[in-house]
């Protein structure tokens, strides 16, 4: 969306806003007269305020609409009614709420709300359920300010601010409890009769409607918002009040090679398949890990579509099928386990936070300069190699498995995650707001960062390297790369990531999925690993707990011979 629709909608949510002027008048000093003429009463608030919502922040909306239903007779007929259903829905949503001395603190904050939510959808056309809150709720100051534009700021405050403020001035009338209770259960009654009409008037397109196009429902703003904070609220009281569950206590280490493992896994960010050379993309973006021999697999999906889905979800025991929030966090996973059998397992952070899943390991943060070496107008991904020669040092002997959780691609701003020197593809997108950026700047931004990342995998590669080497014999060395999630760049008009996984584009889906092992490893297993990634065997987030457990020759029931990608037989 450009700044000059914002602008128009920006004029036209003014204009919109005329009845209240009255109300309006105490900013400049006036008094409001107390004719009755001017008062309104709370219905009539919540209509205005219903009304408004439905006409200036459900643009994404009744865009997916209108590409469903083209402009025509019928078409028009029915859209009208589908209005007036989302009018009536969004004033009895309000209404339950809006009561007493709660109506214009429910109003207000229903229009602050709409606002911020409306600007997300249609600039990015993410929707607004109860996983993309909680990645809200869990994301860092940086990463916040990462999606802070003059646009949202504009959008915000013409849509959200000007409104509250003639809600907050408008004289509402006051009427005794029994007559206001009798006023506003009859509102209720009436909004759900004229609800049930509209939906019976068009049975058969409203059942077309719901049944073929579910997905439109996630943008209508704000009652599913509204929805997904209940989710969300009732997610978060399941977490807590959940005991917490021990598993994998039966797992013990099988006697393996004389040498030290050691194995780093390193969890992506935001980085699709089909954007890395080494996966047959048209641009070279991974010259290094080209150079490395590394096994890539080109058929691997994720968990989720967002870092607080997929990151506890690989690592639980639990798949994708039924993977479940709550259970995940209040299971032991699969770190938990190997660290049981007496692998020294550490986590290094570079991102917001590992969404739970590494809260009883020791960890480090490598997100401030204190702490990371390669820290410019952000700390880089590569600052977290010098805590793997800290944890070499600190840990003479036993196995270790060491978890590299980078900052990656995380969009919007992916101009941010690279050096000058990786800025190989022009022109780029310099600015969060990409609706102002075209295609082209928007993706050789995010390849750049690929780039960069590649470079980051390269260097911890070679770290790997030079211990092979430097040690002769004694450590059997590897490498996994597994991304979270993908990435939408534009096509059919979506940006970032986090639709619902239903009717998210594989785009979102579609995830890098790397390995890389050291001299000492045996060379049939490679050759094995290699012909199986080149049949395009379909693997998926699923694996990698099996896989890691495996990589470890770790014995117990939860062990699934069958879902470790390197037991996996062609």
């Amino acid at each position: 969306m450009s700044h000059h629709s914002f602008t128009q909608r920006a004029l036209r949510a003014l204009r919109a806003l005329r009845p209240l002027r009255r109300p309006l008048s105490l900013l400049k000093g006036r008094l409001v007269s107390s004719d009755r003429a001017t008062i309104i009463s709370p219905i009539q608030l919540i209509i205005c305020v219903a009304l408004f919502i439905g006409l200036f922040n459900n643009y994404s909306f009744f865009s997916q609409v209108w590409a469903i239903y083209p402009p025509s007779g019928d078409n028009l007929l029915f859209v009208g009614s589908l209005f007036c259903v989302l009018l009536l829905f969004t004033a009895l949503l309000i209404s339950v709420f809006a009561v007493g001395p709660l109506l214009k603190p429910a109003l207000i904050a229903t229009l602050l709300i709409s606002a911020n939510t409306g600007y997300f959808m249609d600039t990015y056309h993410i929707v607004i359920d109860d996983v993309m809150l909680d990645n809200m709720l869990r994301t860092d100051r940086a990463e916040a300010f990462d999606l802070l534009s003059a646009s949202q700021a504009l959008y915000f405050i013409a849509l959200g601010v000007l409104p509250s403020v003639a809600v907050a001035f408008a004289p509402v009338r006051r009427t005794p409890y029994l007559k206001a209770a009798r006023a506003r259960l009859g509102f209720l009654c009436a909004c759900l009769f004229s609800i049930t009409a509209l939906l019976l008037l068009q049975g058969s397109s409203y059942a077309s409607f719901f049944r073929e196009h579910k997905s439109v429902r996630f943008y209508a703003n704000p009652s599913y918002a509204f929805y997904s904070v209940g989710r969300l609220g009732a997610g978060l009281f399941d977490r807590a009040t959940r005991p917490y569950l021990q598993i994998g206590l039966d797992a013990n280490r099988a006697a393996s090679s004389t040498r030290r493992k050691i194995v780093v896994m390193v969890v992506g960010e935001t980085l699709r398949a089909d954007h890395l050379g080494i996966n047959g993309y048209e641009r070279q973006t991974s010259p290094r890990l080209w150079q490395s021999n590394a096994i890539s697999f080109n058929n691997a999906w994720s968990c989720g579509t967002s870092t607080a889905v997929s990151v506890p979800c690989m690592f639980s025991f639990l798949n994708h099928e039924n993977y479940d929030q709550a259970e995940a966090l209040a299971t032991d996973n699969a770190l938990d386990v190997i660290q049981r059998t007496g692998v020294s397992v550490t986590w290094l952070e570079n991102n917001s936070d590992s969404k739970g899943v590494a809260l009883r390991v020791p960890s480090l943060d490598f997100k401030h300069a204190e702490t990371n070496s390669a820290c410019d107008s952000e700390c880089r991904d590569v600052g977290m190699i010098d805590g793997l020669d800290a944890i070499l040092e600190e840990t003479t002997e036993g196995d270790l498995l060491v978890v590299l959780h980078q900052m990656g691609n995380h969009g919007p701003s992916y101009y941010k995650r690279y050096t000058q020197e990786f800025e190989r593809f022009v022109p780029t997108c310099q600015t969060n707001q990409l609706e102002s950026c075209s295609r082209e700047e928007i993706v050789n931004a995010y390849d750049n960062a690929v780039l960069y990342t590649d470079h980051f995998l390269g260097e911890t590669i070679e770290w790997l390297n030079q211990l092979d080497n430097q040690f002769e014999n004694q450590f059997d060395t590897s490498l996994l790369y597994v991304g979270d999630h993908g990435e939408s760049l534009g096509e059919r008009n979506l940006f970032l990531h986090g639709l619902p996984y239903r009717f998210a584009p594989d785009t979102q889906k579609h995830v890098p999925l790397i390995f890389w092992f050291g001299k000492n490893w045996p060379e049939n297993d490679m050759k094995t690993l290699t012909n199986l990634a080149q049949k395009g065997s379909a693997i998926s987030h699923d694996n990698v707990s099996h896989t890691l457990l495996g990589l470890f020759d770790i014995n117990t029931a939860l062990y699934e011979k069958d879902q470790d990608i390197l037991a996996m037989k062609l």
